[in-house]
């Protein structure tokens, strides 16, 4: 029997890879993504917590020019009263007495009122239009009062009327998650 020649083998090559090393991202990368993180963390920590209010800017109170009133003679009478009448008959109800007057409900011995929250006032439109469109987003409904104060006219967001403290209450929770202050107040029969 004859031998076979051994197959042949191919050349070796002198271009042989080292093998791959795996490239990982550098200990500072690692903590600049870190700092990120915790920085994000913070701030979502930072907005559940309630924000002080901003507080009000105080202007001067204008004084009427004396040639102005010397023109025009004698004062012009309003046409209507109730601009003065409404206000008048509104009364603030204090916090303590809110939390008395729903305890009182719920015992069955609360008189009947009218209540009327106010969820702000404010010397433009345009401020208590976008507080109106806020309060409608939330699914309560709104009205804006023009209201004359010392001369000055400011436009309150009022709700209601509402007949019992426990809608009250229920309406001012709702408007303090949302972080809107609020004040209840009373019609005078």
């Amino acid at each position: 029997m004859a031998r076979r020649p051994p197959p042949r083998r191919r050349p070796a090559s002198r271009s042989r890879r080292p093998p791959r090393r795996e490239r990982r991202a550098p200990w500072w990368l690692w903590g600049a993504v870190l700092a990120v993180l915790g920085g994000f963390g913070y701030f979502l920590y930072d907005l559940s917590r309630e924000a002080p209010p901003a507080p009000a800017a105080k202007k001067p109170p204008a004084t009427p020019r004396p040639e102005a009133a010397e023109k025009g003679g004698k004062a012009k009478e309003p046409r209507f009263t109730f601009y003065t009448l409404l206000p008048e008959k509104e009364v603030i109800v204090p916090e303590g007495e809110v939390r008395t007057r729903k305890r009182e409900e719920q015992l069955g011995r609360a008189s009947k009122g009218r209540y009327f929250v106010q969820a702000g006032s404010f010397r433009s439109f345009r401020d208590a239009d976008r507080l109106k469109a806020q309060l409608a987003l939330l699914g309560v409904e709104a009205q804006i009062e023009r209201a004359q104060v010392r001369g000055a006219t400011w436009y309150r967001v009022r709700l209601g009327p509402f007949t019992s403290m426990t809608e009250v209450e229920r309406i001012r929770t709702r408007l303090r998650r949302h972080r809107i202050d609020s004040v209840v107040q009373t019609a005078k029969r």
